[in-house]
């Protein structure tokens, strides 16, 4: 069976965990008032974390993807005096109470310029710090190691087998808070679902199949003939997938504001033996997933699983 999740923000309410503040503007302020800035955005995304959450267990949805920017700027020297985890200890304690007692997968995708496999030492070193900022908020709110952070392979697309490589020796120097929940993403325009996977497999860590992404950039591997290796990566852990519909066949890559009800039932008819939690990504999120449901209720189609806890 399967859960449908979506991605930081919900558009059926206001209460978005995402609110930040910019370097400039906080350069404006004194010392003091920069701290208090950030805290009343930290404190503001913990209140609307918790009111979308609720939101999200009313709705049977259990699975979602933190926003990068839930701490403000968290990996920045602008708030290096700033001990957000010490100060907000009993607001990460009660959401990851609530987390755990209702059985929400809590995950996270971070940043497009944290590139593993970069040539440029800053870039790798400036990389693994937003890895660590957001294993760190996974560590602190008690969470297991099916809360993973999703990377792609990154640059290099002129020589693969180096830039394979480098991710493969970058990874060697995680930490392990960020080694237990990193996983790899194949994407759309330089690496391949095959060689996601491969380099997965080198390494030891689980991988998330785009199937939009497997579509925009296929070199004739049919999916589901990897799919076995592909739950596999995960061991004992649910394997995690992404779905989007393309918004046209023009613009195939870019993600359509809901999703086709014709390409899920497709998707799934493959994963009829596994249990898969499935991000959909859409410009619509929240209500993508619900107008989906409705319309898979229509035609007599049960795919989910609600896994809500007591």
């Amino acid at each position: 069976m399967i859960r449908l999740g979506y991605a930081c923000i919900s558009v059926k309410t206001k209460n978005n965990p995402n609110k930040k503040t910019t370097v400039a503007q906080l350069n404006k302020l004194e010392p003091q008032a920069r701290l208090k800035k950030l805290r009343q955005i930290l404190q503001t995304n913990f209140f609307n974390l918790m009111d979308l959450l609720a939101y999200n267990v009313e709705n049977h949805i259990f699975l979602y993807r933190l926003p990068s920017e839930f701490v403000p700027l968290a990996t920045h020297t602008v708030a290096e005096n700033w001990d957000w985890a010490k100060e907000f200890a009993w607001d990460f304690k009660k959401a990851g109470e609530f987390i755990r007692r209702k059985g929400i997968r809590m995950t996270a995708h971070p940043g497009h310029f944290s590139i593993l496999n970069s040539e440029k030492p800053a870039v790798v070193q400036s990389t693994i710090t937003d890895f660590c900022y957001h294993a760190r908020v996974f560590d602190l709110l008690g969470l297991d190691d099916n809360s993973v952070l999703v990377t792609h392979v990154g640059g290099g697309i002129d020589d693969k087998a180096a830039a394979l490589d480098r991710f493969a020796t970058h990874f060697e120097q995680l930490p392990d808070s960020v080694k237990r929940r990193l996983v790899v993403e194949n994407d759309d325009t330089s690496f391949t679902m095959v060689e996601a996977l491969e380099l997965c497999e080198r390494i030891g860590i689980p991988m998330v199949l785009d199937i939009h992404h497997h579509h925009c950039l296929n070199n004739g591997e049919n999916w589901v003939d990897y799919l076995p290796r592909i739950i596999q990566t995960w061991g004992d852990r649910t394997p995690k997938m992404h779905m989007s519909s393309p918004k046209s066949e023009k613009d195939f890559r870019s993600h359509a504001d809901n999703i086709n009800p014709d390409e899920f039932v497709n998707f799934i008819s493959s994963l009829t033996h596994y249990h898969v939690d499935i991000i959909l990504e859409c410009k619509n999120k929240d209500d993508a997933l619900l107008t989906l449901r409705r319309e898979l209720k229509k035609r007599g189609v049960e795919a989910e699983a609600f896994a809500s806890k007591s």
